[in-house]
């Protein structure tokens, strides 16, 4: 099992991340690498990644460095060239998840392709923050077809299937993007409810992700019209 976790100003919560991933993974007892990519950080997010690495050499710990700025769905990519397990996921720097939720998605290891988490409850969300999210599952829905819960969940998925379906997208679109690809090319889903904290400061309604969402959207519905008409993946 592959965790990436990209990292941009996380001094304060990357090494609870790194505590709380290998703490989830040793309950389950699944066989586990921990890949965290720093993606230019500004403070000293790298030096608290080298000192647990220094410290705890039992962790499967493996740090990787931005030369530049690529961004969360680059690295997202970049990190299953870089890993080695069967199955991958992100788990945030900022140590949102508790070790119950990380447990929970283990659990249901090998019972489908893919398990897609849905939130029941997010603790800390404002009101026009979960009527924002509401409305885009409620679009990408419209745009694919589908009719899931959530769609930035950060799904469990097998890392071959990243190397060979990712998508071209930037910002958060890419996670809907590239969760419907995969369904469309037939892969077996579940879906597990969790509840969530969310982090003051968010960059989810910014200017940048709101043009790569619109984006996402439109290839969306046109992947969708692709194979309506034509009959292709």
């Amino acid at each position: 099992m592959t965790f990436f976790v990209p990292c941009y100003n996380e001094e304060p919560n990357i090494e609870g991340t790194i505590e709380t991933i290998h703490e989830a993974a040793t309950q389950v007892g699944v066989r586990h690498e921990i890949l965290v990519f720093d993606d230019c950080s500004r403070d000293g997010t790298v030096e608290v990644v080298k000192r647990v690495a220094a410290a705890r050499s039992e962790l499967p710990l493996r740090l990787l460095r931005n030369a530049v700025n690529q961004g969360l769905a680059r690295n997202f990519i970049d990190g299953a060239f870089e890993g080695h397990g069967t199955y991958y996921r992100l788990v945030c720097g900022d140590n949102v998840e508790p070790v119950e939720t990380l447990v929970k998605i283990l659990q249901n290891l090998g019972q489908s392709d893919i398990i897609v988490p849905y939130h029941t409850h997010v603790e800390g969300r404002t009101l026009r923050r979960k009527l924002i999210s509401r409305l885009y599952t409620k679009l990408v829905n419209l745009a694919s077809g589908r009719d899931l819960h959530y769609y930035n969940g950060l799904p469990l998925v097998r890392r071959r299937d990243v190397l060979r379906f990712h998508v071209e997208a930037t910002g958060l679109g890419y996670q809907a993007e590239f969760l419907l690809r995969l369904l469309q090319e037939g892969r077996s889903f579940i879906q597990i409810p969790l509840t969530a904290s969310d982090k003051e400061g968010s960059l989810a309604l910014s200017l940048r992700n709101f043009v790569s969402v619109g984006h996402s959207l439109f290839k969306i519905a046109m992947r969708r019209l692709s194979i309506h008409l034509f009959g292709k993946r």
